[in-house]
């Protein structure tokens, strides 16, 4: 395996040492924020859980998460356009994303503590 490769693997599943890595960043780089770092680190997560939870349960489930993940999306448009006459489609996309990143974080964490449960009781 290539380097590369090693680096990506490691990425995918351990994804919020990508968010721990920006946010340290972030005391010395204008540009990079905490909410960026949460940004950049759900896309990571969006690939994980779904891996997590296949290596676990043997299932695929990422069709399940994305499902789950559009639906959050059209309760979030629905429940801004009652509430608010005009939308503004970049705050509700960065509100949007930020709940994915709290949800897939839950559901990562979640995921390993199941998976260290079940294989500590089963050896």
């Amino acid at each position: 395996m290539s380097i590369l490769q090693v680096i990506l693997s490691a990425l995918l599943f351990l994804p919020h040492s990508i968010f721990i890595v920006l946010v340290v960043l972030s005391k010395k780089v204008k540009f990079i924020t905490v909410g960026r770092a949460a940004d950049i680190t759900t896309v990571f997560l969006m690939v994980s859980v779904p891996l997590a939870l296949q290596a676990l349960t043997g299932v695929q489930l990422g069709y399940a998460l994305f499902s789950l993940l559009i639906i959050i999306a059209i309760y979030n448009t629905f429940r801004v356009w009652r509430s608010e006459k005009d939308i503004e489609i970049i705050k509700l996309m960065r509100k949007t994303w930020r709940i994915y990143f709290v949800i897939l974080t839950v559901l990562y964490f979640l995921t390993l503590l199941v998976g260290m449960f079940y294989h500590s009781t089963s050896n």
